[in-house]
């Protein structure tokens, strides 16, 4: 009698638990996450994997996608409630009159070095303008940031960017069509650029970013403007629990966990993250760079007029 008693009694505190449990999930709001697989989005993952957002009361859910031109329209199309997007795509957004607001910072560009830089062939030579033409550069997305600034950085470098091809390629397949030669060069980041540059095929060609616009605020996550205004207090939460993770990403940059983290949503080996060296990560999102952004977009004619891109930035994301 006695045992079936402990298990009675076992079995309700087990049921107890499970309904706890489900109570508590029932209780998290789910913000449905855009995010590209790069050291970019480590903050976030991060952020989900210890707790962080659990704390505030949200259960993230994040979905991979090619880049912020991918991004924003599914946003702007509700399929998802956040992205991570690049400047470039968002201020085009903007400046088409969709309703995309800045709410959190994602990543920039320091002086130098940079984690984003154009790779080729080695044995290519890309010296002198005329180099340039003819050529084909890879870039993850068209009317993105990484083709805006392939083209920027050839007209810095006295070369006609109309006369080069643009290339969708993604990012971990540009190795491969630089050595096939459907390619010439290709923009890419951290952790790809670590492992390509491994090739002693391959080389860094130029680092476009920091030639064209050093300490730009290269990313940031958006959402839309009824989003915000329906849910602050879920934005505040998010952003708040994000900065905790881009606090502990800081703080832990040679800490073998976070390499792990990184190896696992990025798809690639730990021994590969382990060798690269992450920078800090911005913990507000710098308005006066984006402004920067606008005027190269305008510059290549992304944007007919000028834009105020104060207004498409939430105060949340500047850290008030």
């Amino acid at each position: 009698m006695k045992f079936l008693m402990s298990l009675a009694l076992a079995a309700s505190a087990s049921l107890c638990g499970l309904f706890a449990g489900a109570a508590h999930a029932a209780e998290l709001k789910t913000l449905r996450v855009s995010i590209i697989p790069i050291i970019d989005a480590a903050p976030l993952i991060v952020a989900r994997k210890l707790g962080f957002f659990e704390q505030e009361g949200l259960q993230v859910d994040t979905s991979p996608t090619a880049g912020g031109a991918v991004g924003i329209p599914a946003v702007i199309g509700g399929s998802v409630d956040i992205t991570f997007g690049n400047v470039v795509s968002t201020m085009l957004a903007a400046g088409q009159g969709l309703p995309v607001r800045v709410i959190a910072p994602a990543t920039n560009f320091p002086d130098s070095p940079t984690v984003s830089v154009l790779i080729g062939r080695k044995a290519d030579s890309w010296q002198k303008p005329s180099d340039f033409e003819g050529k084909a550069i890879g870039v993850n997305t068209r009317n993105g940031i990484n083709w805006l600034y392939a083209r920027a950085w050839v007209k810095a470098r006295g070369g006609d960017p109309e006369k080069v091809t643009y290339r969708e390629v993604p990012f971990p397949q540009l190795a491969d069509a630089i050595k096939r030669k459907q390619i010439d060069a290709g923009i890419t980041g951290e952790p790809f650029k670590t492992a390509f540059l491994r090739d002693p095929e391959l080389a860094i060609v130029g680092s476009p970013f920091i030639e064209v616009q050093p300490g730009m605020d290269v990313g940031q996550y958006v959402t839309t403007a009824d989003f915000v205004e329906k849910n602050p207090e879920v934005v505040a939460k998010f952003a708040r629990a994000l900065r905790k993770g881009i606090t502990w990403f800081n703080d832990n940059r040679t800490n073998p966990q976070l390499h792990e983290i990184v190896a696992e949503f990025t798809r690639l080996p730990v021994a590969t993250v382990s060798e690269i060296k992450l920078q800090p990560l911005p913990m507000n999102v710098n308005v006066e760079q984006i402004q920067k952004t606008t005027e190269v977009m305008r510059a290549h004619g992304m944007l007919q007029a000028p834009l105020d891109a104060a207004k498409f930035i939430a105060p949340v994301a500047r850290g008030n």
